[in-house]
């Protein structure tokens, strides 16, 4: 429940930035998101994939 709330929270703060902002900035903002967007989604994707890797597998026990 902690983390929902401040995901609820840095969501608002980021969407309070966002229409604060001037549009043309938000408009270069866009196009740089839309231009990287696929390489921010494999990169968000791996790492979920290793957050569940991690979640999975137990630890090493090294001593």
């Amino acid at each position: 429940m902690k983390h929902f709330l401040l995901l609820l929270i840095g969501g608002l703060a980021l969407y309070g930035i966002w229409q604060l902002t001037t549009p043309l900035l938000r408009k270069n903002a866009t196009q740089a998101i839309s231009r990287h967007g696929l390489r921010i989604v494999a990169f968000i994707l791996i790492l979920v994939i290793l957050l569940i890797t991690a979640y999975y597998t137990p630890a090493l026990h090294l001593l």
